[in-house]
C-alpha cells in the first residue's frame, strides 16, 4: 500500500466487500486487485493530469518575517521593511500569478500596526523624560 498515491482517497480505508454468489464473504473478496480497484482513477489513468501549484512569492515570506520581527523587537525599521516588501510582493503576485497574497497582506497589517505602536511608544517614552527633565530644570531655576 503506497501512501503517496492514496493519501487523499477517503475510500481507501472503507472498501465494501464484494458479495460472492453464495452470499458469504471469503478471503477472495478482499484480494489485492479488488482493494485497489477503486483507487485506479488516482493512479494516473488516462485523462489524469497533475497540475503543479504556482510557487509562493519569497518576498511575501520575507516581508512577513520582517514585520513580525519589527513588532517583537523595538526596531521598528523591520516593520517598515516588511511594509515595503509586502507592497512589492503583492505587485509581483499579481504580475506573475504566484501564491502568497495572504502572507503579503499579513506583512502589511502587522508592519503598519507594529510600526505605529512602536513609534507611539517611543514618542511617549521620550516625551515623559522631556517633561520630567523640564520640570526638574524649571524647579531648579526658580529656587535660586
Amino acid at each position: 500500500m503506497s501512501s503517496q498515491n492514496n493519501w487523499n482517497n477517503p475510500d481507501m480505508y472503507y472498501q465494501q466487500p464484494q458479495s460472492n454468489a453464495g452470499g458469504s464473504y471469503g478471503a477472495q473478496s478482499y484480494s489485492q486487485n479488488n482493494a485497489y480497484a477503486a483507487n485506479a482513477q488516482y493512479a494516473g489513468g488516462p485523462g489524469y493530469v497533475y497540475q503543479q501549484l504556482p510557487p509562493t512569492n519569497v518576498l511575501a515570506i520575507v516581508g512577513m518575517c520582517a514585520s513580525i520581527f519589527g513588532v517583537i523587537s523595538s526596531i521598528f525599521i523591520g516593520g517598515i521593511a516588511g511594509i515595503i516588501m509586502g507592497h512589492i510582493a503583492r505587485k509581483q503576485i499579481r504580475e506573475r500569478g504566484e501564491r502568497g497574497d495572504g502572507m503579503a497582506i499579513a506583512a502589511l497589517w502587522v508592519g503598519y500596526i507594529g510600526t505605529i505602536l512602536w513609534i507611539l511608544f517611543w514618542v511617549l517614552y521620550v516625551g515623559v523624560f522631556v517633561l520630567i527633565f523640564g520640570a526638574a530644570m524649571v524647579g531648579a531655576g526658580s529656587t535660586s
